[in-house]
This record gives structure tokens, C-alpha cells and sequence, in this order.
């Protein structure tokens, strides 16, 4: 991947600044993201987060795009809550329900204070000759989307990417470890709405358990037809605006399909009252 400029020298005033010792509290944001496949626009994301008293709560929705949402009708809802200790977050429940072909799957993952993660399924989970995740797998391990959020909570308080986040999905284990990149430029194209230096940053997938014994690796866990093993993503990470953390402004990972790329494409301010109605149709 060829970077634009990199700086390899951090600014000495984010050297000498002392790390503070828990997450900052963040004003409730939506952001919008377009995910590209291939040079094609696949899908847009959209995520609202709050953070009050101690607690987080995340909710995610997209869905396909275009012709290809015409072609391939899929949408998916996450949402995820939990405590703020420190600078450790810690999960309750996490939701997840995706739709494709007007078939609706749930996923429920709810955490317990001994740290095992119990997966619930509706429709029932039938797949076979897929690898047991075990209890001792599972323990200590975080949902998807509070593991990314876990990640930026490390650069908001350490001003590093380098932290191991281990992941359960409700069928799969496996580690993301992020690896500290240097600094890059990236431009506001027609896609995305920052431009500017940018925290570069490598995430590194490895899987732990829940693999199919019967069959190739499925396509997020293989580099080409070929080859298993996923790419690595690289992110770009800058604030969009006075006040806020750095946040994800442009991600890219190859894939089987082709070069996948991610813009934040907008961004604003939230209410408590806005993201209770995105999570409102989550039927529970």
C-alpha cells in the first residue's frame, strides 16, 4: 500500500503531555461510513455512540447500497452497552440481528461478571463440523464492536494503537492486536470528509477457534482463493473537530473480493433522545 507522506517523528507536544488515566467523557456523536468492495460502494454504516455516567452504548446500522442492495438485500443492527472502568470497558449485552432475504438471524451475547460470555440464537444455531469455541476461549473476550471501541479508548488514553483485544461474535474467537504505524496523510476526496495528518495504525487478525473443519476458510479469513489468513487493516485516525478523539477516517484491507476501503463520510453531534429511537425497532 503506498502512503502519501509519513511522519515518523511525533509531535513533541503529544510526547510530553502526560496520558491520562481513564477515557474522556465524549459528547453523543453519529457518524456515517461508506464501505467500498472492489471500487465498488457496497454498503454505508451508520453508528451512534453515548457515553453518560460510566456507561457506554453503541448502536450500528447498515445495509447494501444501489444496485447491489437492489441485487443483494442485507441489513444488520448492533447494539452494544456496557460499563466505563478507567480506561477498560466493560460489556453487558451485545445484540446483533441480521437480515438477508427477508430471513432475520439474532445473536445475543451477554457477559457475566465471572467473565464468560453466554451466545444466544433465534433462529436455533445449526451449524456442524464448525470447531467448539470453549468457555476458557471465551473468557475475557469482547464483542466486535466494543473490541473497536476498546481500541480507540487505548489511543485516547496511552496515544498508542498497540493493545491486544481478544474478540467472540457468538461463533468465532479470535485476537486483534494493533500495531502503531506512524503518521500518513490522507485527502478529503470525493468520499471521505477529512483531510489532513492522520495516526496510522495496523490491525492484525488471528484466529483462536470456530473455524469450519469441513471446508476453506471462509472469505474474511483468506487473503486470496488461495491463501488463508486475513489482512491486516490499516487505519487512519484524526479528529474531526476540536473536542473529539481521534476516530477511524479511513480504513483499507484486502480481501478476496478486492481492495476493500472505508470513508467517514459525515459525522455530527447526537442526542440521547436520537440514538434511544435508533435502537427502538431492536426486538428483544
Amino acid at each position: 500500500m503506498l502512503l502519501t507522506a509519513i511522519i515518523a517523528v511525533l509531535p513533541s507536544l503529544a510526547v510530553a503531555a502526560p496520558a491520562p488515566s481513564k477515557i474522556p467523557v465524549l459528547p453523543a456523536i453519529h457518524t456515517t461510513y461508506d464501505v467500498y468492495v472492489g471500487g465498488f460502494h457496497l454498503l454505508t454504516s451508520n453508528i451512534w455512540f453515548e457515553e453518560q455516567k460510566n456507561a457506554y452504548h453503541v448502536v450500528v446500522r447498515a445495509e447494501t447500497d444501489g444496485f447491489i442492495g437492489w441485487l443483494f438485500p442485507w441489513n444488520t443492527i448492533l447494539d452494544a452497552h456496557g460499563r466505563i472502568n478507567g480506561k477498560r470497558l466493560e460489556p453487558k449485552e451485545f445484540y446483533t440481528r441480521d437480515e438477508w432475504d427477508n430471513k432475520p438471524k439474532i445473536t445475543t451475547l451477554r457477559f457475566n461478571r465471572k467473565g464468560d460470555v453466554v451466545p444466544e440464537f433465534n433462529p436455533p444455531n445449526t451449524d456442524q463440523n464448525r470447531e467448539i469455541v470453549t468457555k476458557a476461549q471465551r473468557r475475557g473476550a469482547l464483542d466486535p464492536v466494543t473490541a473497536l471501541l476498546q481500541m480507540l479508548a487505548h489511543v485516547a488514553v496511552d496515544k498508542s494503537c498497540a493493545i491486544p483485544v481478544p474478540v467472540f461474535d457468538g461463533k468465532r474467537r479470535f485476537d486483534i492486536t494493533g500495531r502503531d504505524a506512524g503518521y500518513d496523510f490522507t485527502d478529503s476526496d470525493e468520499y471521505g470528509v477529512y483531510s489532513g495528518n492522520a495516526r496510522l495504525c495496523a490491525a492484525d487478525f488471528r484466529m483462536i477457534s470456530g473455524e469450519w473443519k469441513d471446508r476453506e476458510h471462509a472469505n474474511f479469513w483468506k487473503k486470496t482463493e488461495t491463501e488463508a489468513g486475513r489482512e491486516p487493516f490499516q487505519i487512519w485516525l484524526a479528529s474531526p473537530a476540536k473536542g473529539l478523539p481521534e476516530l477511524p477516517v479511513r480504513l483499507e484491507s484486502g480481501s478476496v473480493a478486492g481492495l476493500v476501503v472505508v470513508h467517514l463520510s459525515s459525522w455530527r453531534y447526537a442526542t440521547s433522545a436520537e440514538i434511544k429511537r435508533a435502537a427502538q425497532h431492536v426486538d428483544k
